[in-house]
């Protein structure tokens, strides 16, 4: 599975759930992205799976991502 249709599938299964705080709370948090990379990656004008992983952790602390859906490690 590529990146790309990571990031679909992934945000396919949060993107009623993830609440649009998320993106302040990382930034808040010190998360190395603007405020409008992460907007954009959570309404998926971009496609970053890095960024979508740590938005789902800042906004939904609880929610287990499947470990085919993580990012591939280099």
């Amino acid at each position: 599975m590529t990146e790309r249709q990571k990031y679909l599938r992934l945000l396919s299964l949060v993107i009623e759930d993830l609440p649009s705080s998320a993106v302040d709370t990382a930034v808040r948090a010190g998360y190395p992205a603007s405020t409008t990379m992460l907007n954009n990656v959570r309404i998926a004008r971009v496609m970053n799976l890095t960024h979508l992983v740590a938005l789902i952790g800042y906004g939904l602390p609880n929610y287990q991502i499947p470990a085919e859906l993580l990012p591939a490690t280099s």
